[in-house]
């Protein structure tokens, strides 16, 4: 296994020990100011002018029903945002099958795309894997200001 798949795992396995182990008495589940989480550039650090972060937040409940929560793809070990090589280690270890791993936005732009397998799970979410991009295929509105002439997306399945 690479020396990098193993940092980053250790890392997921210090993100979820951190969530287990700050779990305060009667105030619910916190992660404290300045708590550090390993990346590769060494240790990223959040501070809150509001002390812990309350992992009881809407930032950390589910958004619907498609499994997911803001926090399903912006991690405190990643500076709240999306590293592609932390993408790659979900991937890696879920067969593609995380929540961040959705049609509706996860995958890029096709409205064809076939993920019952993992080399079709594998070319549907390339862009989020290798880039971490998160590509929204919608519709131009019907009073827009503009119109579409053509469309050439070099990613598109074939």
């Amino acid at each position: 296994m690479k020396i990098r798949t193993i940092c980053a795992l250790s890392a997921v396995l210090i993100a979820i020990a951190a969530v287990v182990v700050f779990a305060e008495h009667g105030d619910g589940l916190k992660i404290p100011n300045l708590f550090p989480c390993p990346d590769s550039s060494g240790v990223v650090e959040t501070f809150s002018s509001n002390g812990s972060i309350d992992l009881n937040n809407p930032f950390f409940q589910d958004l619907g029903t498609n499994g997911r929560a803001c926090v399903s793809c912006h991690l405190p070990d990643q500076g709240w945002s999306i590293a592609a090589d932390r993408v790659q280690l979900r991937f890696y270890l879920t067969a593609g099958k995380d929540p961040i791993f959705r049609t509706n936005d996860g995958s890029n732009c096709d409205h064809n795309i076939d993920t019952s397998t993992l080399a079709g799970r594998r070319q549907a979410y390339s862009l989020l894997t290798s880039r971490g991009l998160i590509r929204i295929a919608t519709d131009v509105p019907a009073a827009a200001e503009f119109e579409v002439a053509d469309v050439n997306n070099p990613i598109r399945v074939q």
